[in-house]
């Protein structure tokens, strides 16, 4: 019961089998034995999927205590950097931590389209609409067009279209509303322009 590795790996299998409460409660156990010289990647690694599923079950605050004891273990933990960004920038709050946590999984990983997306997302939130158009044609351009998602391409629109360029937005939002036809949201912006 004291070994850590063991509460990792039922933890990964739980969440994998997308049984989110049994999986917490078991790295919440792991945590429990972790001493000082723990492998910091299995603890940075627990924390991280326990701020992932905190942050689905809206336990925000909780979810960014996970982030930070996982990002204390290992600073470059590039998915928990972008999740703990994103998510931040969701809520609107610590704008200039989120960029620069974001920042930190982009140059570790240049042409990682999730990535890129994150950041241009908290670029636009932040209203550098020039850099975050720069940064969504980057993502864009390094996510193969048939596995693109509809959320990187409203994005995409949303940021075109502060940046002043309303035709490329109407570009962008029509192939995100291809991949998502349901989406009134989109279907007002198109019909608006």
């Amino acid at each position: 019961p004291d070994e850590m590795a063991f509460y990792y790996f039922q933890g990964m299998a739980q969440f994998q089998k997308h049984d989110s409460d049994a999986a917490l409660e078991t790295f919440r156990k792991g945590v429990g034995q972790i001493k000082p010289d723990s492998n910091p990647d299995i603890v940075s690694d627990f924390y991280a999927i326990m701020g992932d599923i905190l942050h689905e079950k809206g336990r925000n605050d909780e979810a960014f205590q996970a982030y930070d004891s996982c990002l204390q273990w290992k600073a470059d933990n590039v998915a928990a950097l972008n999740n703990y960004a994103y998510f931040l920038s969701e809520k609107g709050q610590d704008l200039d931590k989120a960029a620069s946590m974001s920042l930190k999984t982009v140059m570790a990983e240049p042409k990682n389209s999730t990535y890129l997306d994150t950041y241009a997302w908290i670029l636009f939130m932040q209203k550098r609409y020039p850099e975050a158009l720069e940064y969504i044609e980057k993502a864009v351009a390094n996510d193969p067009q048939e596995g693109i998602s509809a959320v990187v391409l409203e994005h995409a629109g949303d940021i075109a279209f502060m940046a002043n360029d309303v035709q490329k937005a109407l570009g962008y939002w029509q192939k995100a509303l291809a991949k998502d036809g349901n989406n009134k949201l989109l279907q007002q912006k198109i019909k608006q322009k």
